[in-house]
């Protein structure tokens, strides 16, 4: 089910239900050939036309003096004046300039000159002045630039819209006079500098309709009052909204139709949704959002399109869901819903659309079967979409959809995560329904190939994968008009006949034999990988089509087939994706590859291709992923490569006979990420210019799925094979992550360019098995987001410097076979690593290695730490003490009786001194 077009006929539904109501009163004529028109008025529209640029020819009828039955003109039945111009285009566009001339039209009303190719044309300030006009649309017009002012002075404007414009506005005063305005459009209009938006929206008290979707908007203030509680549509979607307070909203009694989808609001529902009792469209989808569904909800009874989809909403589906009985449209996927299904569902008869995919729901989908619900037989005759796939229940589930008489969209997939699911049907069941898309993915629907498909007439997308069917594929099935057929990882067998008018086909992993089959030439994208198709690629690629191919991707890769790559492949100029990897292919690669111009992954890997990498090739300018790994391609690597491939991310030419050196034009590929020439002769220096290599520099990777093309309605995420600490990896999700250099196993020579060492956001890199030489440049440690270092079987010398030590993410350390001498860097990690990574260097020394450094054996001596320091403070204040102790008694005994013994007078006083205070206190004798 397409969310975002059931999004967008429900919002157009209510505009239009809205412009119902303000349709501009007047009468005219339009197209009328009796009715003559003004001479003065003619020649404005003449000169006006000749402004225009008309390539087209859509202005033909312009000629003659009954101006009023030329095309897009309408006048008034009584006055006879021009009222109306209605230039809207929506296949071939005017262009040009805007004449001044429609000045001349004093009566004009009504102006639209949407969806034409003003490019680069400023609204003109003019229109300012075509006061009578109550309806101008100027939407999708190519206008670019400021809005001018001036449209404020249109004082009877009722219908105003220059959305998808690449417009500015800064200030949004001149909206006040327009008093009568009732729909206003500026979606796509930047508004990021208008700080007072929403006050100058609020002085239109007679709006009713407001868009501003993708206007740039960040913030929601607080309104003190509201004056446009008239509205009946608002969309401020695609904004850049965060808090979810909207406490005014509550004044908005008359909305019809919200839609605040694609912003970051986040927290619970703001409680004022909950009194928008005539609100019947509520879009919050693509937000984050991480509450449970507030029973208050359940009291919009008008409620007829719910879309919360792509949320974090959490908790069970609450049993009130089943009071919104005008519900039409309830799209909840994509978030973290769990416990069972209400079976107030049930009880929903106009539901239509229901999707519930992705989500954490566990069984329930009993309320389908109106055997087991009687409620339910009313709601199983309305529904028409019908989305419950991709949830996570577990254990053997059983549904019956026999009572699903108006299905037509039917989503029930599981995932890799589920149990086994089961269609409890017969073998000559008759659905009741005609369906236009099934999935079924992840079904036990075999062994044999469900027959009751042959029932559905009006199938155009099929997705039956992983469905357990072990049998042959009928024939009638090639007969249904299938628009989408997916048929992969299930075990059917035989032979494939040419293959109906698909726009995308995938039978991969199965075990399909015999030769490739013919296509048409509609396919777009075509999967055949992992079966045991043989024989040539010719009657794919060599079939003549009296239509060009549209073939965006083509996947044989895992088959058997053999011969050359045959020279047809100017038949596929659109191609995007090419995978052949892992067949039998032998040759050169064709010179008509080279006219694959839209080309941007390629895979070629494991096969027996040879020769040299054709010029032809340079051409192929979109080159995103090439991998060729795995063959006998031989000669140098061509300039070219990097020269003209600027758009690499990707390469691998691993286990080929490469020779010459490594060009010096890879430095020119700013995008690299993975670099792998692993297993070649290669021959000469590492490049000091690597160090160009600025997304490998950055310790900030893209994180987003780079390595993603989508073409129309396809989507494609790229894989690549890659050999990591020695053992390969199929990366996919993964691989915008990984950054990689593999030059092993060559005869490189030289020392490691210190630049390298600037790369700090290189993850794996293997230099080992090549002869190289001289010390480690000392400046490694900065490459701070190693994962793996392989540096084995060279002659690299001198120390390991301790800066490797402090790489916290190095878990694969290889060292061997080189001459580096010293102790091994001390560092937990290092220590764990196995010895083996560490042996072959006669002088290295230290753990993990047994072998001991110079100094080892000898007994260690205490190293003082701060607790010694002390003690040692306190013992030389007490060895301080003792010392003084006697030279205190010998200064001290010699100071108080040294002057008695050598002066008799002081003696004779001091006794005389000592017989007073004795009489005193004893008496004298």
């Amino acid at each position: 089910m397409d969310r975002k077009s059931i999004r967008d006929v429900v919002v157009l539904w209510f505009w239009f239900l809205s412009l119902a109501t303000t349709t501009i009163q007047f009468s005219l004529s339009e197209g009328t050939s009796d009715v003559i028109c003004s001479a003065r008025e003619r020649r404005a529209l003449h000169r006006f036309k000749q402004g225009l640029v008309d390539q087209g020819n859509y202005l033909s009828s312009w000629t003659g003096e009954a101006c009023c039955s030329w095309k897009g003109i309408g006048c008034d039945n009584i006055t006879r004046h021009v009222v109306k111009i209605n230039l809207s285009r929506n296949g071939a566009s005017l262009g040009g300039e805007i004449s001044t001339s429609l000045l001349d039209l004093k009566h004009l009303q009504y102006l639209d000159l949407s969806w034409n190719s003003f490019e680069g044309l400023q609204i003109p300030e003019f229109l300012g002045s075509l006061t009578g006009l109550r309806y101008l649309n100027l939407s999708n017009a190519g206008f670019t630039g400021d809005v001018p002012r001036q449209l404020g002075n249109l004082l009877r404007l009722q219908y105003l819209d220059i959305g998808g414009n690449s417009l500015n506005i800064e200030n949004l005063d001149w909206l006040s006079p327009l008093s009568v305005l009732e729909v206003l459009d500026m979606s796509w209009v930047d508004l990021s500098k208008a700080s007072n938006w929403l006050q100058g929206m609020n002085m239109l008290h007679s709006l009713s309709v407001l868009i501003l979707s993708d206007c740039g908007l960040s913030s929601i203030n607080p309104l003190p009052a509201v004056n446009f509680s008239s509205l009946t549509v608002l969309d401020l979607s695609e904004n850049q909204f965060v808090s979810p307070t909207l406490d005014w909203f509550s004044s908005l009694g008359s909305l019809v139709s919200l839609d605040l989808s694609s912003n970051y609001f986040h927290g619970p529902i703001p409680t004022a949704l909950c009194n928008l009792t005539a609100l019947r469209s509520l879009h919050l989808f693509n937000n984050s959002f991480t509450s449970t569904i507030p029973d208050c909800l359940s009291h919009l009874t008008s409620l007829e399109s719910i879309d919360f989809s792509y949320n974090n909403f959490h908790g069970i589906l609450p049993v009130s869901i089943g009071n919104l009985t005008s519900i039409v449209a309830l799209d909840l996927s994509n978030n973290a819903f769990e416990g069972e299904i209400p079976r107030s569902l049930g009880e929903l008869c106009n539901l239509q659309r229901l999707d519930l995919s992705s989500n954490k729901l566990v069984k329930g989908l009993e309320f389908l079967d109106h055997e087991a619900n009687e409620l339910s037989g009313h709601f199983s005759k309305c529904l028409s979409v019908l989305s419950v796939g991709n949830s996570s229940s577990s254990g053997p589930t059983s549904v019956s959809v026999r009572g699903l008489s108006s299905l037509s969209y039917l989503d029930i997939s599981g995932n890799s995560l589920n149990g086994v699911f089961t269609l409890e049907v017969g073998s000559d069941w008759n659905p009741p329904f005609q369906l236009e898309i099934l999935e079924m993915r992840y079904w036990q629907l075999g062994p044999l190939f469900p027959a009751w498909l042959q029932t559905q007439k009006d199938l155009m997308g099929l997705d039956i994968s992983r469905a357990g069917i072990k049998d042959a594929i009928p024939s009638w099935f090639w007969s249904l008009n299938l628009d989408y057929i997916n048929l992969a990882y299930n075990r059917m067998y035989g032979t494939v006949p040419s293959l109906p008018a698909a726009y995308q086909i995938h039978l991969g992993s199965n075990k399909f034999t015999g030769p490739l089959p013919r296509i048409s030439s509609k396919t777009f994208s075509l999967d055949l990988s992992h079966n045991s198709f043989n024989g040539s690629l010719s009657p794919i690629l060599c079939q003549q089509n009296n239509e060009e191919n549209t073939l965006s991707s083509l996947d044989l890769s895992g088959n058997i087939l053999s011969g050359e790559l045959p020279d047809c492949w100017a038949s596929w100029t659109l191609l995007t994706v090419l995978r052949l990897r892992n067949n039998n292919l032998t040759g050169h690669l064709p010179k008509s590859m080279g006219s694959l111009l839209w080309l941007r992954s390629l895979h070629m890997r494991n096969n027996s291709l040879s020769g040299t990498l054709p010029p032809s090739m340079q051409g192929c300018e979109s080159l995103t992923v090439v991998d060729l790994s795995e063959n006998e391609f031989s000669g140098s690597i061509p300039m070219w490569v990097g020269k003209n491939l600027s758009s690499l991310m990707v390469l691998a030419l691993r286990s080929n006979k490469f020779t010459g050196s490594i060009p010096m034009e890879f430095c020119l590929l700013k995008s690299l990420q993975v670099l792998d020439l692993a297993n070649n002769s290669l021959s000469g220096t590492i490049p000091r210019c690597f160090g160009n290599f600025s997304v490998m520099a950055s310790q900030v990777q893209p994180r987003g799925s780079f390595l993603s093309y989508n073409n129309s309605a396809i989507g494609f995420t790229d894989t690549a094979s890659l050999v990591v600490k020695r053992t390969e990896y199929e990366y996919s999700g993964s691989l915008p992550l990984l950054t990689l250099i593999d030059l092993s196993c060559n005869n490189l020579t030289g020392e490691i360019p210190k630049e390298l060492t600037s790369l700090q956001g290189l993850i794996f890199l293997n230099l080992s098995v090549n002869h190289l030489e001289g010390q480690l440049p000392m400046e490694i440690g900065a490459m701070t987001s190693l994962e793996s270092l392989d540096l084995s079987r060279n002659k690299l010398s001198g120390v390991i410097p301790q800066s490797l030590a402090g790489i916290s993410f190095l878990s694969h350390l290889n060292v061997s076979y080189n001459n580096f001498s010293g102790r091994i860097p001390s560092g937990t990690q290092i220590q764990s690593f196995n010895a083996s990574y560490f042996i072959g260097n006669l002088e290295l020394c230290g753990p993990p290695l047994t072998e001991t450094c110079v100094g080892d054996d000898l007994p260690k001596v205490p190293i003082p730490g701060p607790a010694d320091e002390e003690d040692d403070d306190d013992w030389i204040e007490m060895k301080w003490f003792y010392m003084s102790m006697p030279l205190g008694f010998v200064i001290g005994f010699w100071a108080v009786l040294g002057p008695l013994a050598i002066k008799k007078a002081w003696r004779v006083a001091y006794f005389q001194f000592l017989d007073s205070v004795r009489c005193k206190l004893f008496g004298c004798w």
